[in-house]
């Protein structure tokens, strides 16, 4: 994700300004049914995206915690576009399925993950598009499942159009949206074609909406990032993680009120919001949180190698029977700070609420949480020292599962 007006202070927060673009899809009578909403940089009207994946968690965030669902849609349903490790992974639970539409895009290959993942989301109550939609085989698997397909106006001979809306209609597609209509004529020939929905410059050119965000502070954030892998921990121990960073508070309670602002339900209450969002959709919140957080000039690869180093520092911390795994994560997810934050490490550590054996492991990779760490430094050198009592199989087969994992979290590979 390119720069986002983004200023790092020297305590660890980011200050920045949210920006969204929205273009409204409308009804064949001209009113507006919904906003597609797409990344955006700055005032520009414009998207420059290196990274799909930050760039579109950077929509969320910047949708539900910033500047609020309810005022870039208004009751209004939201379309927004999936990479294809954000629709493989976890993160996309803590959305509203009665606000959302996910849209598939056309570079995502059809494969049993794939489709797997859109059965998932359709079963807990999603809608979903596919995008920039041309007719193929290997698609019907997806049109089966899609309550909305996008017919990439331009790219279909006029000729050649009838054919695919009856092709759709016969493969029980309710609705299809003609999207990239241009001019009048090019409404009067999808509308008489009996296309359902329409988007494009003929109708409205995206805008985009900004507003300041809230700082900020990326060390309740990595926290609670921390904290939550933790498979016992409560909504309890949750929201006493989140009380201590009012900034933080602030936009779980934006979140929760902007993502049920259809039921007019005032959640006022951090106990509220936590109990309502649950520590699966808690955990995807966070990861999102994260991802966006970090300092856009640093590569995904870094953050990658956070969560990499973290998952297996815990997976080796089970084999060796410690009591607090979870720990032994946060110790791996924080030994990149450091490169993260482009400070020392000792000067990190005074922006973390770390207990002192955390804080020796990252700074000495000693006391009881350093030879394990050390070990997975190690392995990522190409170095195979297992620690303790474990084995280099054991190793080897932490790191695979850990793969799995940041596959099945929907980090970018």
């Amino acid at each position: 994700m390119p720069n986002c007006a983004t200023e790092s202070s020297q305590s660890g927060q980011l200050s920045e300004t949210a920006f969204v673009g929205r273009q409204p899809i409308f009804r064949p009578d001209q009113t507006v049914h919904a906003y597609e909403l797409l990344f955006r940089s700055g005032e520009q009207n414009a998207a420059v995206i290196t990274d799909g994946d930050r760039a579109t968690a950077s929509v969320l965030l910047n949708t539900f915690t910033d500047i609020g669902l309810d005022t870039i849609v208004g009751s209004k349903s939201a379309f927004i576009n999936l990479t294809r490790n954000l629709l493989l992974g976890e993160n996309l639970s803590c959305l509203p399925p009665d606000r959302v539409v996910l849209e598939i895009l056309e570079d995502i290959k059809p494969d049993e993950k794939v489709i797997a993942a859109a059965q998932r989301l359709v079963s807990s109550g999603y809608t979903i598009a596919l995008d920039d939609f041309v007719y193929s085989p290997e698609l019907e698997p997806l049109i089966g499942l899609a309550g909305i397909v996008k017919i990439e106006f331009p790219a279909i001979p006029n000729s050649e159009l009838p054919s695919h809306v009856q092709k759709l209609r016969e493969l029980g597609v309710q609705t299809i949206l003609a999207e990239k209509v241009e001019t009048q004529e090019d409404f009067d020939l999808c509308n008489s074609l009996g296309c359902d929905l329409f988007q494009g410059y003929f109708f409205s050119r995206p805008q985009v909406i900004s507003q300041r965000k809230t700082q900020v502070n990326l060390g309740p954030i990595i926290r609670l990032v921390s904290e939550l892998q933790n498979p016992n921990i409560t909504v309890g121990e949750v929201e006493n993680i989140i009380q201590t960073d009012a900034n933080l508070s602030f936009k779980l309670l934006r979140f929760v009120n902007s993502a049920n602002a259809a039921t007019k339900r005032k959640i006022e209450s951090l106990k509220q919001a936590t109990t309502l969002m649950g520590i699966s959709r808690l955990r995807s919140l966070a990861s999102m949180m994260l991802m966006t957080s970090i300092n856009d000039s640093k590569p995904q690869e870094l953050i990658n190698l956070a969560m990499i180093r973290g998952k297996m520092c815990e997976l080796l911390a089970v084999e060796s029977g410690e009591s607090r795994p979870d720990r032994f994560y946060t110790v791996g997810l924080l030994s990149v700070m450091d490169a993260m934050l482009d400070k020392p490490m000792e000067d990190v550590i005074p922006l973390l609420p770390l207990a002192a054996d955390m804080n020796e492991a990252l700074l000495n990779r000693t006391g009881d949480l350093g030879p394990i760490l050390v070990s997975v430094v190690n392995y990522e050198a190409g170095k195979i020292i297992p620690p303790n009592s474990l084995t280099a199989r054991q190793m080897e087969q932490a790191y695979q599962k850990t793969l799995r994992w940041i596959a099945d979290c929907g980090i970018g590979q």
